[in-house]
């Protein structure tokens, strides 16, 4: 075995320079201006719903879309904090009262307003089309988030990817409240909450070795 001096000297010289990760704080900050950015370039590719005027009068549909929006922000704190060993568990409850936000506006809405689903309505073409924008900012945002998230190595990779998934899921709701019209209550509950509970399940599974991974 050689000298500890000569062993320091042999593995100094293979040392390579780090670049330190930025604070969870900025990144955090930066990939919410993303998603922010991402959903209003979907909004001017695929048009804002045509009764948007009239619903910025609802106090439900507003609950909505700022609980969705929140939720997201809060997720993605979230996600960045606890990906660092040195954070608290307690960075996993931060999105919560924004989750109840967002998922009351559905409860409020909902039984007030039922709408029967008229007949001969369109409603597989408009649930493709919400599916296809959902899409479109999930998989950018995603695959984005996955790449941030990845550096930081996390030491929690499930709940890492929990919290992401969280927040790609309620950015993409958010896109899709702006943009599209569901005129039934029950589709509502279907389009808007389904595919949110499939990214973050699918997500939150699949995220969880991808960040494990060394």
């Amino acid at each position: 075995m050689p000298p500890t001096e000569k062993l320091i000297a042999m593995l100094s010289e293979q040392l390579q320079p780090v670049q330190p990760l930025r604070p969870p704080a900025v990144r955090a900050i930066g990939w919410i201006a993303l998603a922010s950015g991402l959903i209003a370039v979907l909004a001017w590719l695929r048009g804002l719903r045509a009764d948007l005027e009239i619903q910025l009068g609802e106090p439900a549909y507003l609950i909505q879309v700022a609980g969705a929006w929140l939720t997201g922000a809060a997720a993605t704190f979230a996600a960045f904090n606890v990906s660092l060993p040195d954070r608290p568990r307690g960075w996993f409850l931060l999105p919560l009262p924004f989750a109840v936000l967002w998922l009351s506006g559905f409860a409020f809405g909902c039984p007030g307003d039922w709408i029967a689903i008229p007949a001969g309505a369109p409603i597989a073409r408009d649930s493709i089309r919400c599916l296809v924008t959902i899409v479109m900012a999930s998989v950018p945002l995603g695959l984005a988030l996955w790449i941030m998230l990845r550096r930081s190595r996390p030491l929690r990779p499930s709940g890492t990817a929990w919290m992401g998934a969280l927040a790609v899921a309620t950015f993409a709701d958010t896109a899709h409240l702006l943009i599209h019209v569901v005129q039934a209550s029950l589709l509502v509950l279907v389009v808007n909450l389904v595919p949110a509970a499939a990214i973050i399940t699918i997500a939150g599974l699949m995220g969880r070795r991808p960040l494990a991974a060394r």
